[in-house]
């Protein structure tokens, strides 16, 4: 049996495939490479290793530039040395591979053994774990390489660490070892998944070649790729889901601001292969004019605010400045799909971002009413036209697209945004000329008879007078009108170089005691500069007056010399919603909000009793983030692999509430709700347990048919703790 290979499939002999795949290794071992070689120079100058065994550390650093030369030459020729005989390269570059891994075994090695657990080891050690976790996906095709790959690197130093009769390296040791078995355990399953998933790709390809040559119309090829996009779509989801869910763990754990980094980074990238899947799901509906609409009563006003924060959050980092104003006409309770109404809002508002690429974005709602009990909103975006001029809807919208920017497609991002909105009985319009890009989305909705209040402003802000110093922006304008809607009195000055008249409305105001509001334009710190010069030259030391910054990206850091000038100087964020911007006024202005009344709550005992959960759950790898996940927010939670194991619980268990994994096969997923409905039926009659659907697939005919077996809510993967605390909370909450 070969020592790193060992082909047994098909498609593992297919030249073609494993191409694709050694390509693919090779790409990232030049990476690896360099990597490596940094990590051991910033070990040895950080570390005492130079200095107590130089010859050592020159001798390490020989025979790893030695090593690396070795595989260099097997990855920098690949496309020369691979064409004359795929098998024996592989089988080089194993070794070659290999050896340099156990050398870097005996550099860790060396430093744990001289050095013990210092910041330098400490550092080698975390660069080892974090390298092989980052590159077992990419060489988890060959298991047996990366398991002799993980343990050349890892399993000396762990050894040693147990050598050393020390708490630490004990630990290090165990942990270490626990995680070379893993990913070993993990390397051989994900080998598994990746043949079985390139051979069903083979056979779905085959499948479309065949079925487009037997005939002449092109739909069944159409429904073939599409069913190909959902399938592999749902095996990226369901892998990122476990991803993004260990990185949420991890990053309620201790770590280092570096760690965090790394954490952030990762999910980042996760977050946009998610999106990235999400949309080619949505996509393929869209073609296909497969969008089923959900029918229930929402708050329009929060869903449409989540999504703009949520956008935003892309917008701050490509750095453009995106604000919003939502009118307050618009009615809090619709009824609609919300999840979908917020998807077509962040696809929209992403595609615009990526348009504009920089400056500034606006976005502004408005609503109408057409009917009795029907609305029709307005969904409008307007940038500063310092990015790209968009081509004619005909080109954009004929066929998929792909816009000439430095960014990600987006194409794709505003024809789910077309689709969502003809769904929903509206259009989308967009309008492109040399001062900026325009879109206009419109949808409709049913109003809810019984409508609750978004906002009752404060009595106190009316006729209170208020100074608005900028640097112009389309968002001024919004912020002007949110001040004279909660019936304050608004002075606007343009700060400017030259001009007086700002700093004297200043000095006005200050002398009063009168509120200021600053909003600066995004990346210029002039004005912050400006106002903190005249509050430190003229500000008696009794003089108080409130003051509010509504800042963009990178102000929060130019606003720490005007907060040392004015101690009780505020800084709100931008964008802001009408009630954060509400709040905060009355916080400057007098101290917080007035309130009406005050709800008593009671506890009958000093320890309330934790809601216990029982959670089905087929796959272990899944079990562990989950239950994780729930016991981190308070509740107890019992795991079982199976339905039949949880009925034989549920009689004594006492549970609170059943979480339940349904799997992309909805009809096996509707059996398993329905056989927990009849168990209930048949014996606890008269106290309904909750059921609770968690899920990786997108599709919309899933909900509705767990619904219709007797599930009460479902939570889509990857999940979030705010998410899950806030399904927990509506069905086991006080």
């Amino acid at each position: 049996m070969p020592l790193f290979d060992h082909p047994e499939l098909k498609v593992q002999k297919d030249r073609r495939v494993c191409r694709n795949t050694d390509t693919r290794i090779a790409k990232y071992s030049r990476r690896g490479m360099l990597f490596t070689m940094v990590a051991f120079a910033i070990a040895v100058a950080i570390g005492e290793l130079r200095t107590i065994a130089p010859k050592l550390v020159l001798s390490l650093a020989i025979v790893l530039v030695l090593v690396t030369l070795f595989r260099a030459y097997y990855v920098f020729r690949f496309d020369h040395i691979y064409a004359t005989g795929p098998k024996r390269w592989r089988h080089r570059y194993f070794l070659a591979s290999t050896l340099g891994a156990i050398w870097w075994g005996v550099i860790l090695l060396s430093h744990v053994f001289l050095l013990g657990f210092s910041p330098a080891t400490q550092f080698l050690w975390l660069y080892t774990v974090v390298f092989c976790a980052s590159v077992a996906s990419v060489f988890s095709p060959y298991h047996r390489f990366l398991t002799w790959f993980l343990a050349g690197s890892l399993v000396p130093a762990a050894l040693q660490g147990f050598m050393t009769a020390d708490i630490l390296g004990a630990i290090y040791g165990a942990l270490t070892l626990a995680f070379v078995w893993l990913m070993a355990h993990q390397a051989r399953r994900e080998s598994e998944n990746y043949w079985d998933r390139v051979a069903a790709m083979q056979a779905l390809q085959q499948k479309a070649s065949n079925l487009a040559a037997a005939r002449k119309h092109s739909d069944a090829a159409v429904e073939v790729t599409n069913e190909f996009l959902a399938n592999v779509g749902q095996e990226f989801r369901s892998q990122l889901s476990d991803s993004l869910g260990a990185l949420a763990l991890l990053e309620g754990d201790r770590l280092s601001e570096r760690q965090r980094e790394w954490v952030r980074l990762a999910k980042n990238a996760c977050n946009q292969q998610l999106k990235l899947v999400d949309n080619v799901g949505m996509f393929t509906r869209v073609a296909r004019k497969d969008i089923h609409l959900r029918r229930s009563p929402f708050n329009l006003v929060r869903t449409i605010e989540k999504a703009f924060k949520f956008a935003a959050r892309a917008a701050q980092r490509q750095r453009l400045e995106f604000n919003f104003q939502i009118s307050d006409e618009l009615p809090v309770m619709v009824t609609g799909d919300n999840r979908k109404t917020a998807q077509l809002i962040r696809n929209l508002v992403d595609s615009a971002t990526v348009i504009a690429e920089s400056g500034e974005l606006w976005g502004e709602v408005l609503f109408e009413q057409v009917g009795a009990d029907e609305g029709q909103l307005t969904l409008k975006l307007v940038d500063n036209g310092r990015g790209e001029i968009l081509p004619d809807e005909s080109e954009l919208f004929g066929a998929f697209s792909r816009m000439d920017t430095t960014q990600v497609t987006t194409g794709l991002g505003l024809n789910i945004a077309k689709g969502l909105a003809e769904a929903m009985g509206g259009y989308l319009q967009l309008y492109s000329s040399d001062e900026g890009n325009r879109y206009q989305a419109v949808i409709k909705f049913e109003i809810e008879p019984n409508q609750r209040i978004y906002l009752q402003p404060d009595r106190r802000l009316q006729d209170t007078d208020i100074l608005l110093l900028h640097q112009r922006g389309l968002f001024v304008g919004g912020i002007v009108q949110q001040l004279k809607s909660f019936g304050m009195e608004v002075s606007c000055e343009v700060w400017e170089d030259g001009s007086t008249a700002p700093m004297d409305a200043l000095l006005q105001f200050m002398e009063r005691g009168q509120l200021v509001v600053l909003a600066p334009a995004a990346g210029d710190a002039q004005l912050l500069s400006g106002v903190t010069q005249v509050i430190t030259s003229n500000k008696a030391e009794n003089a108080r007056f409130p003051l509010l910054c509504l800042g963009g990206y990178g102000h929060k850091l130019e606003f720490s010399p005007l907060a040392a000038a004015d101690p009780e100087a505020q800084y709100l964020a931008r964008p802001v919603t009408r009630k954060e911007f509400h709040d905060a006024l009355v916080l400057r202005l007098f101290g917080g909000q007035k309130k009406a009344s005050r709800r008593v709550v009671s506890q009958h005992s000093a320890v309330p009793r934790k809601n216990n959960l029982l959670l089905i759950e087929e796959s272990r790898q899944h079990q562990g983030v989950t239950e994780e996940m729930v016991q981190a927010l308070g509740y107890q939670v019992q795991v079982v692999p199976s339905v039949e194991e949880a009925l034989a619980l549920l009689p004594d268990g006492n549970y609170d509430l059943l979480l339940v994994d349904c799997q992309q096969n909805t009809g096996h997923s509707a059996e398993i709700i329905e056989q927990l409905r009849l168990w209930e039926a048949e014996y606890s009659t008269d106290d309904r347990l909750p059921i609770v659907a968690l899920t990786s697939t997108t599709e919309e005919q899933f909900e509705g048919r767990c619904l219709a077996a007797g599930m009460d809510d479902f939570l889509t993967k990857p999940l979030s703790k705010d998410s899950l605390a806030e399904t927990l909370e509506r069905w086991l909450g006080e």
